[in-house]
């Protein structure tokens, strides 16, 4: 009998498992939850930023722009380039950007494809303009300037100088045939 009453009983130890279990369990179920939330309020977004307002602009060339870019407004970033489509139509870069809600920016403001230096990343850099209205979610900016591409430039330089030495060959060679003549 001494051995029946130091030998715990099964119950309080069988209890304290199933407790630890339902925590378990509970937590489990807790995190489950939290991620199918986050899955939810992501997946029922289109990705904008919270408050956030989206302004379109078509570029003809917006080479380099990716998604994510940084979108500037006096050298301070001020949103993000969220999505981008061709028009095969028109033949342009549609560029959807987001902009903090709290930047007003005219309707005739300038969207302009810059980059960092000659061999940094781009961005798009807004111009404000003189509007008094101001733009609101999905308007268009009507006034773009595409990127421009370091190696075109360079090409139409050497083009450009190439064409003014053979201009001043050929006209050598007038003045020469002009003084041989007299």
């Amino acid at each position: 009998m001494d051995a029946e009453l130091t030998t715990p009983s099964p119950a309080p130890a069988r209890r304290r498992r199933m407790a630890e279990e339902t925590r378990h369990i509970l937590v489990g179920a807790a995190v489950f939850l939290g991620f199918a939330a986050l899955f939810a309020f992501s997946a029922g977004s289109d990705g904008g930023t919270l408050g956030s307002y989206r302004v379109v602009a078509h570029f003809a060339t917006a080479e380099g722009v990716y998604l994510d870019s940084p979108v500037t407004l006096a050298g301070v970033p001020i949103g993000r380039v969220s999505k981008m489509e061709f028009d095969s139509r028109r033949q342009m870069a549609i560029v959807t950007m987001e902009v903090a809600p709290e930047i007003e920016l005219p309707l005739d403001s300038i969207a302009i494809v810059t980059s960092e230096g000659m061999i940094g990343g781009r961005f798009i850099r807004l111009e404000p303009g003189g509007e008094l209205d101001m733009l609101r979610d999905g308007d268009r900016l009507d006034y773009t300037q595409g990127s421009i591409m370091f190696e075109d430039l360079l090409a139409k330089i050497i083009i450009t100088v190439e064409q003014n030495r053979l201009a001043r060959r050929e006209a050598e060679k007038n003045n020469e045939k002009e003084e041989s003549s007299q």
